[in-house]
């Protein structure tokens, strides 16, 4: 049993860039991306509907050029420094995102020995076609974060995101830094979020003890 601790989302949160978008944006059509982007946010599709239709049955082949623009996405300011923060309050880190493992496994490598948890979705290349495995995909979110949540037992729980992946968390979490999309739908519903642009803000806005 944890007293606190935190769930990180990692696109657009840990990253500058959402990946995830970024790499669809590498193959398909602009006229494309922009329809499911429409459909995503009117409700006509779900996460778990638009990602599977970008990367469903596209060819393995594009993995490496995806894994080279990944590796040129920067980090948002502070993350090394978040980490040493909660190092020295003894609170562990768990990082949960929609995004696809090899993204994230490849640009948080160097800090995996600092986090409790790294959870994403599978994307098998193992044959000519791509193919996402996710033992969390409800229909609706293709790695649903509060299942990911439950795997783990705490007293006290902080999210971190900043889109459409983390409204569910944002809701779940005791206390939730929000920016972009999530501080939106937040402030649509009239919840209390911490707003933040790099780690630093989240460190000094960082909650007590209780």
């Amino acid at each position: 049993m944890y007293d606190t601790i935190v769930f990180a989302d990692f696109d657009g949160t840990i990253t500058m860039e959402d990946t995830l978008v970024g790499a669809i944006r590498l193959f398909a059509s602009p006229e494309e991306f922009q329809s499911c982007s429409q459909k995503l946010a009117k409700g006509e599709m779900t996460l778990s509907q638009v990602v599977r239709y970008a990367f469903d049955g596209a060819p393995s082949s594009h993995l490496p050029r995806m894994l080279e623009y990944v590796r040129g996405v920067p980090l948002r300011p502070g993350f090394t420094d978040f980490l040493d923060e909660m190092d020295r309050r003894n609170i562990p880190v768990v990082v949960i995102s929609g995004g696809v493992r090899q993204f994230v496994e490849q640009t948080l490598a160097p800090f995996r020995d600092r986090l409790l948890g790294v959870h994403a979705v599978d994307l098998d290349v193992s044959g000519p076609r791509m193919r996402l495995v996710s033992a969390y995909d409800d229909g609706n979110e293709l790695l649903k974060k509060t299942d990911v949540m439950a795997l783990y037992q705490y007293r006290r729980s902080i999210g971190i995101g900043d889109s459409f992946t983390d409204r569910n968390m944002s809701r779940a979490v005791d206390a939730v830094f929000a920016r972009d999309i999530l501080a939106q739908y937040l402030e649509k519903l009239g919840d209390l979020y911490l707003p933040y642009e790099d780690f630093y803000d989240v460190i000094r806005q960082f909650p007590g003890e209780t």
